[in-house]
This record gives C-alpha cells, structure tokens and sequence, in this order.
C-alpha cells in the first residue's frame, strides 16, 4: 500500500522537481517522495499552496488529493473524464426510484450495529481476562443484539434510523465505561447534537477519524464510478455526499472506533494534549488511524473498496449487497 503524506504547516508548498513530489516549508524543503510511493496526498490548512504541476502529477497517477478544513473534507481531485460512468449512476437513481433504498440501508445498518457488538465483545473478554467485571459490556451487547434483530421488521428508512439510535446510547455508554475518565468521555455528539459546552478530546478524536474514514470511502466510491451523492440510508440534498456516509456506516466502530478506544487505554495523554490544542496531537491521531488502516491482508482500508464493488453488482443484479461483518 501506498503511504500517506500530510501537510499541515503553514507556509508549506508542494511542487514537482524531475518527476518527483518534493514539499517546501518556508522554502526548506522537508521531503520528497516519488509519486509511485503515494496514495493520497492530504491538504489541512489554509495557509498552504500546491502547484498545477503537482496537482496534474497527481491526477496522473490516480493519488487521491484531499483538502481538509478542520475534521471535514473540502474538496478533492476528480478528474474530468469521471461523468462519463453515467449508467451505474441511473442504476443508483433507479434503485432509489424503485424502492430499493431500504433493502440496503437496512444493510449498511445491520453491518454497522453488528461491527458495534464485535468491539464491546472484544473488551468484555479483555475485561474477563483481567479479573475485571465484564457484565456491562455484555448487557449493552445483547441490547445492541436484539436492536439489529428489529431491523428486519422496519418497513421504512426512518424506522431503521430509530433502531440505529436505541443500538448507538447502548454502544456508547458502553464505550465509556472502558475509556480513562479523566479523558471526559460521556456521551457521543454530532453537529446535529452538539455538546452544551466545550466538546470532549475523545469526541474530537472520532471526528478526526472519521474525516479520515469519510476520505477512503470517498475514494472506493470514485474508483468503482459511482456517484457520492445519491444515497440509500442518508438521504440525498445538495452538496451531502450521502452515498459516503452510507458505506461508512459498517466501517466506523472496526476502524475508527475500535483503535481510538485503544489509544485512549494506552496513551490517553495524546487526548489530553488534543484536548489542550498542542502542536502534534491533532497529526497524532490522524497517524495512529492511517496506520490502523493499513494493517491487516488485505489491509482495511481495501475492505472499503471490496464493499464499493459488492454495491455496483448489486445495482446491475449480479448479487445482493452483503454488508461487511467483522469475526472478531
């Protein structure tokens, strides 16, 4: 797999010098990197600038190119000739005309809250391993577990995200109970839930994971020409890439959550520094969920672009989408 390279200084400029990629900070240069190395390039400050020949250098060699403000996406690279995979967007556009959206939301879910069960298992038996009482774990698991037998009976988008709710306060009270306290972890808040003050260091964590997660999916979705915005569980409005918070859905606990959870256990002084707006701690986090990634054969994050291809066949009728269930 190809590495990763962040540039978040400011002053920093990406050129091209024969053939290669090579960052200046001030105009010293910091790294080089042979575009062959690189499978995405990512951009988190304003004050940072990019040539067209490295922009074009990118394209070519089909890095993903990121820009990001804060833990959200901005914009990225797309190549012109991408419109041109119109049919499988009418499939998307048929699906959702037909009634086919609640066929796979229902399975974006099933995969998400059965990921979900799979990470409280995990530290219920490290917990039992430990001597420790294990029994809240275990009760939010089998809460988690009767929610996503209710799955099947909704006969409608909104019902679904009703069970998904009821399964998320299981989850993340459980989630809670494991981290560090003094990390400040108590509830999980979103921008359509925000805190009523100042939002705790695990919860910008996740967001920052998430950003990162939202990235993959953005680019499994490109590479098997689908269109980010028509979506099946979120629903599709203007500028809401609804497809990608789609797929993240079965991905978030396995591959954001789960390694968060272990940092905080193991380091919680990077979310006390994240907390404190320290240099680095932003990068460290962005750093141990890229790694996290990239683990594993096939590494997970092309777990993501299995999961992509698996929706177009079921678009065109090859077969029905599975989600992606984690064994452990």
């Amino acid at each position: 797999m190809g590495k990763t390279a962040i540039i978040d200084q400011h002053g920093s400029f990406l050129g091209v010098k024969k053939g290669r990629f090579v960052l200046k900070v001030a105009g010293e240069q910091r790294w080089e990197a042979s575009p062959v190395e690189l499978e995405s390039i990512i951009i988190t400050v304003e004050g940072a600038a990019i040539s067209s020949a490295a922009i074009t250098q990118a394209m070519t060699f089909g890095i993903d190119l990121v820009f990001m403000r804060g833990d959200r996406p901005v914009a990225r690279l797309i190549p012109y000739k991408y419109g041109t995979v119109m049919k499988i967007w009418q499939l998307q556009l048929r699906c959702h005309e037909s009634g086919g959206s609640l066929l796979l939301a229902r399975s974006f879910l099933e995969g998400k809250l059965h990921n979900q069960r799979m990470v409280l298992l995990e530290y219920a038996r490290r917990l039992k391993g430990g001597g420790r009482d294990s029994g809240l774990l275990l009760e939010k698991a089998a809460e988690i577990e009767r929610a996503s037998s209710e799955l099947g009976r909704a006969e409608r988008v909104e019902e679904l995200l009703v069970v998904e709710g009821h399964a998320a306060k299981s989850y993340w009270m459980a989630v809670s109970s494991i981290l560090p306290p003094d990390i400040g972890f108590t509830h999980r808040y979103t921008r359509s839930n925000p805190p009523p003050g100042e939002l705790d260091a695990f919860n910008v964590a996740l967001n920052i994971g998430y950003a990162l997660l939202r990235k993959e999916v953005w680019r499994s979705i490109f590479l098997t020409g689908l269109n980010p915005y028509l979506g099946f569980l979120h629903k599709p409005r203007a500028g809401r890439p609804a497809l990608v918070l789609d797929l993240m859905e079965e991905f978030r606990p396995i591959m954001v959550d789960r390694p968060l959870i272990g940092l905080a256990r193991s380091n919680k002084d990077v979310f006390i520094s994240l907390k404190q707006q320290k240099n680095g701690a932003t990068r460290s986090i962005w750093t141990h969920i890229v790694s996290y990634m990239k683990e594993g054969k096939p590494p997970k994050n092309e777990l993501i672009i299995t999961q992509a291809r698996r929706l177009v066949m079921h678009l065109q009728g090859q077969h029905r989408y599975t989600p992606y269930k984690s064994k452990w």
